[in-house]
Formats: C-alpha cells, sequence, structure tokens
C-alpha cells in the first residue's frame, strides 16, 4: 500500500497476543487492555508503540553502530587484548559479524 505521499507504509508490530498460548488468563488480558477504549483513551498504545520502537533491533544497532559506542568498544578490545583496531574496520565487523545483516 502506497500513502498519498508517495511514501509506503509501514507496518510495525508492537503488540503480540496468542490467545490459544500457554500464558495465564491474566497475562492475556493485560496484553489486550492495550486495545480497550480506556487505553485509547489513555493513549496506552502510543507509549506502548514508542518503547517497542526505541528498544527495536534497528533503532539498537543504530547505536551499537554509533562513533561513541564503537570508539568504547575499540578501547576496550585495545585494553583486553592489546590489539589496537581502526575504528572504520570496527564498524565493518560489528555490522558484518556481530548484527544480523537484516537489521543493520
Amino acid at each position: 500500500m502506497i500513502l498519498a505521499s508517495g511514501l509506503p507504509v509501514v507496518l510495525d508490530l508492537a503488540m503480540e497476543v496468542d490467545l490459544l498460548g500457554p500464558d495465564t488468563l491474566t497475562v492475556k488480558a493485560d496484553h489486550l487492555f492495550a486495545i480497550s477504549k480506556e487505553a485509547i483513551k489513555r493513549r496506552y498504545l502510543d507509549d506502548l508503540w514508542r518503547a517497542k520502537a526505541a528498544t527495536s533491533p534497528r533503532s539498537l544497532s543504530a547505536i551499537v553502530l554509533s562513533e561513541p559506542v564503537v570508539d568504547a568498544v575499540r578501547k576496550e578490545l585495545r585494553k583486553r587484548t592489546g590489539h589496537s583496531c581502526d575504528a572504520d574496520e570496527l564498524t565493518r565487523l560489528l555490522g558484518a559479524e556481530v548484527i544480523r545483516a537484516d537489521i543493520s
């Protein structure tokens, strides 16, 4: 589906409830609260979605590959192993070897 602005619609899963799953009824009811009238009034689903987006694999991989984090990893690597690695090479290694390709 394409929006009127020409941009594709992006869907991100904020919550999943397996009604036939092994969770207790209380856990299932707590999950379903997010789509209740009261939760919609309190914008609970928006808060839940923001929390999921902030901790999504894509967001976390962007943070791990950021310059300050790569620099801290490089310093820790040098401290622990004595090996001095260039920041660009370490970024490439983290992106290719540590973080899954479909999220980096």
